[in-house]
């Protein structure tokens, strides 16, 4: 016989000897009877969590300068019909997680609702490998056989690109090619059919040491009927806190480009990835 049964036949039997007498303790053995039978019958019921196959992670493309700290949305689809609890960013690999919202997603009823979670992550080296990036959630539901609730997690792979740090230098108008190293303007002003020069340099702002020949330089007339674009590979290697040469480029205005003004987009890239934009101003005249 276990505690709780033995406690009970022993409260009817003394029950039974007070009834005789005591009026008032009747009433207060019931109470305690009633009290240890309920105690007999109650259990704690465990059940079962959401299963991660029902929940849906994704991200978009992450590209993020090393060091840097960026903000990053992840959406997240609860498939199941109970809700999942205290839903936030558990890692994000290879980056560091500094913040995670949290919130609350209700189990479906006719269909999933998408909901966005704020991470703050920040960048390795970049020349980290990325291969196996991915990002993993944690979320509650359910309960333990003890009546605690559940803590999962569900990951998903994410494209991350992880980038140096350089940004364009010294950027403007000189006179010509032989006067690289003179003071810039960022504005110029000449007739059709004449040169525009342009001078400057890259500066690595990073940790990391930058490859030669791994950025270019891109300058873009956004009127084309008053120059043309042109480009610049960087042939220096970059360490930290690194410079390339100070460097020149003649863009040519058309000789039958319309007076006005445009403006030249010179931007610092890595593939298609853009580390730095600047923009300048050309002024044709007549």
């Amino acid at each position: 016989m276990n505690t709780a049964s033995y406690l009970y036949c022993g409260g009817v039997y003394l029950l039974c000897g007070i009834m005789r007498t005591n009026t008032k303790g009747i009433l207060l053995l019931v109470l305690v009877i009633s009290i240890l039978s309920s105690g007999c019958a109650s259990q704690t019921k465990s059940s079962e969590p959401v299963s991660p196959e029902d929940v849906f992670v994704t991200v978009a493309p992450v590209a993020i300068k090393e060091y840097q700290e960026q903000s990053i949305a992840v959406t997240v689809e609860n498939n199941a019909t109970q809700p999942i609890d205290s839903v936030s960013v558990d890692s994000f690999d290879p980056l560091s997680v500094i913040y995670s919202s949290s919130l609350n997603i209700p189990g479906k009823t006719d269909k999933t609702t998408k909901s966005s979670i704020d991470a703050m992550v920040k960048a390795p080296g970049f020349k980290t490998d990325t291969t196996d990036s991915s990002v993993t959630v944690s979320y509650v539901s359910g309960s333990d056989e003890n009546g605690a609730p559940v803590l999962s997690t569900k990951s998903a792979p994410v494209q991350i690109t992880i980038l140096p740090d350089a940004k364009l230098q010294f950027l403007g108008f000189v006179k010509n090619m032989s006067t690289l190293r003179d003071s810039t303007v960022q504005k110029w002003e000449l007739k059709k059919g004449e040169n525009a020069t342009i001078s400057f340099s890259v500066k690595n702002n990073g940790q990391s040491t930058i490859d030669a020949n791994s950025l270019i330089v891109m300058f873009e007339a956004e009127n084309e009927l008053m120059a043309g674009n042109t480009s610049l590979d960087i042939t220096q290697a970059m360490a930290k806190n690194g410079s390339s040469y100070t460097k020149g480029v003649v863009l040519p205005v058309k000789e039958d480009a319309p007076n006005g003004e445009t403006a030249v987009n010179v931007k610092l890239m890595m593939g298609d990835y853009v580390l730095d934009e600047q923009t300048l101003t050309l002024v044709v005249k007549l």
